[in-house]
């Protein structure tokens, strides 16, 4: 039964870096992540990594001298063992804590330098619970700190069928499995996906600054802010 189960964790963080790799310069915005948290103000930030279940985040950070530690959450205690996976390929060079639950298990109070929540918030529908969960992530952000948030986003709902033929030809030029193209195509339509601008507004009623964009390829894009309204 070990055996099984360390197999599927294997299997399931195999996914996850397949998954990343099907979507053109995916794997850069992790790289890119990395650079801004190293850029930032604090020498040593410490890092809450909100949704941390597939590892990646994790395993791009493992060995930076540029963050001082790392508090990794997610509300699946399944998908947290695929993060301890990624962490186990080699050995971290900070410390890593892992947490089962959301921001809101957290201690009272405590708040971090640099908050990451890379691919979370597009699950959630915008009837309230993408506000709650942007208003969670801002009060843990420490005085100064920064949010680094990434989505799926369209402007136009046509976005995503214009874009499906340079997806799928990326993936038929690069070798991504049959897999990886499926799942992606069939899950992005049914996420409740909200546009740039929803994205500013809900950014705007919890607080944080106006997000700037840093990164985008095909349908993902990711932003900075900060904690700098009252």
């Amino acid at each position: 039964m070990m055996a099984n189960t360390r197999g599927s964790i294997t299997d399931r963080h195999a996914m996850y870096k397949e998954m990343q790799r099907a979507i053109p310069g995916l794997d850069a915005m992790y790289r890119l992540v990395h650079a801004l948290i190293a850029s930032h103000s604090n020498e040593a930030p410490h890092v809450l990594v909100v949704g941390a279940g597939g590892g990646r985040e994790i395993e791009e950070f493992r060995n930076s001298n540029a963050i001082g530690g790392i508090t990794a959450i997610d509300r699946s205690a399944r998908n947290l063992e695929t993060a301890r996976a990624a962490v186990g390929v080699s050995a971290a060079s900070q410390d890593v804590s892992f947490i089962v639950g959301t921001v809101d298990d957290l201690p009272d109070g405590e708040t971090f330098d640099i908050v990451t929540s890379l691919l979370v918030m597009h699950h959630l529908p915008d009837d309230g619970a993408k506000l709650t969960y942007l208003r969670g992530l801002r009060n843990r952000l420490a005085y100064g700190g920064r949010l680094i948030h990434a989505d799926v986003c369209f402007d136009e709902n046509e976005d995503l069928d214009e874009l499906t033929p340079a997806f799928r030809a990326h993936a038929d030029i690069f070798g991504v499995s049959a897999d990886a193209v499926r799942l992606e195509l069939d899950a992005i339509p049914n996420l409740p996906v909200v546009c740039g601008e929803r994205t500013r507004v809900l950014f705007s009623e919890v607080g944080l600054t106006d997000p700037q964009e840093v990164f985008r390829t095909l349908w993902y894009r990711c932003w900075i802010s900060t904690g700098g309204q009252t």
